[in-house]
């Protein structure tokens, strides 16, 4: 083959990889209504994402998952632990995940507990 195709075959592999992933980990997890928060990676000024699940695996406290969590709206994540993969849609992002808990959905069992 010459060098000029492997070049070209080395760009596109390139050109068409996936974007860089960013990881969070489930702060907060609310089975009853199936949404849960993320931490947000990097230095943004909103540090919490709230999310809903939509297919695959259910999201459990500590969890770390890996996909566009920042910017993406309908994602496929994935579990870093075990591979396991998730759809989710992206609702919003916050300074403070009690903003977030706050802003849940009523049917959330989780947002009317009280702090200890």
């Amino acid at each position: 083959m010459p060098f000029q195709h492997l070049l070209f075959i080395a760009v596109l592999t390139l050109a068409f990889r996936p974007a860089y992933a960013a990881q969070g980990t489930v702060t907060w997890n609310d089975p009853t209504c199936g949404y849960f928060v993320l931490s947000l990676p990097g230095d943004q000024e909103e540090k919490f994402g709230l999310f809903s699940w939509k297919a695959g695996a259910d999201p459990k406290m500590e969890q770390v998952w890996e996909g566009d969590i920042v910017t993406g709206e309908e994602i496929d994540i994935v579990n870093q632990a075990n591979g396991d993969k998730m759809s989710a849609i992206h609702w919003a992002n916050a300074r403070e995940q009690a903003q977030l808990v706050r802003n849940s959905p009523v049917q959330c069992a989780s947002r009317w507990k009280k702090k200890r």
